[in-house]
This record gives C-alpha cells, structure tokens and sequence, in this order.
C-alpha cells in the first residue's frame, strides 16, 4: 500500500475557480507594500492611467496613435486620457521635432519618480510573494503566467 499522498483530479472549472480564489489575497499581499504616502499620490490616479504611465516610461514616450494602438483604445479615447495625465502633471506632450503634425506624450520627472517608486513596491511586495517558493518553483511560476499571458495574445510586460 502506497503511503503517497493520492491528488484528486480537479475539473477544468474547479481549477479555475481555484486560480481565481489565490488572486485576491496575493494582490493584496503585493499592495501592502506601497507605503502611504505613494497610496496618496496614487490616489488621484486610476488603474488603467498607471498602466499608461507605466508603458510611457518604459518606452520614454509614445506618439497618441501608438499609445491608442497598445492600449487597444481609440484615439479620442487616449487624447481624452492624456488630457487629464496632463492636467495631473505626470504628462507632456511634445511635437516631434521631424515631423510637427505628430505628439508624443513624454512622462513627467514625477511620473517617473511615481512609477518607480511604484515599481519598487511592488517588487518588494512580489518578492515576499514567492518567499514561500523555491527558484525553481518561482521559475516555472513565471513561465507558466508568461505562457498564459502570451495566449491572450498580450505582452507578459504590459507594454508592446
């Protein structure tokens, strides 16, 4: 007799549901790390503005038909998003010296110090995440969301 522990095999749905259950907790255990004060900072700003900050200063800046192209949204919808990132001071929009018809939104010297003090918290945060998990655990973690995020057809880095 095998003293294995024996693993039932859970349906498609239930391992869904089971994926789904981890999310919450683990966000919440990777926001616990942004200090008060970011929280503050970020206060003003919504999700889908931060990932828009967050693609900018990666890239260094992005003209308005790119940045509605990687966002998936139109160009009157990102015109209308760059206008309040403008109003917040984290955006500028700057003509491009080749061609004067096309913008390109410039992250701010604070959007940048915002989102990499950002960046940094949520490192933190990731990092006491996958304290529990060996690298080769953490490794195959990551291959596994990349591979899931690649079947989105999306870029695992949040900005193509």
């Amino acid at each position: 007799m095998s003293t294995a522990p024996t693993r039932r095999r859970l349906s498609r749905q239930a391992l869904a549901d089971a994926f789904l259950e981890t999310l919450p907790p683990l966000r919440r255990a990777i926001e616990a790390r942004i200090p008060e004060d970011l929280r503050e900072e970020l206060a003003t700003v919504t999700f889908h503005q931060l990932e828009v900050l967050l693609c900018l200063s990666e890239k260094g800046g992005l003209t308005m038909n790119d940045l509605a192209r990687v966002q998936g949204v139109s160009l009157s919808s990102c015109t209308a998003l760059a206008d309040r990132l403008v109003r917040h001071g984290l955006v500028e929009r700057q003509t491009d010296p080749a061609d004067r018809r096309v913008v390109r939104l410039v992250p701010t010297g604070r959007a940048l110090s915002v989102v990499e003090r950002f960046r940094a918290a949520k490192r933190s945060g990731a990092l006491a995440a996958l304290s529990g998990l060996d690298e080769e655990e953490v490794t195959t973690l990551v291959e596994l969301m990349r591979k899931m995020a690649a079947a989105q057809n999306d870029d695992p880095r949040g900005c193509a």
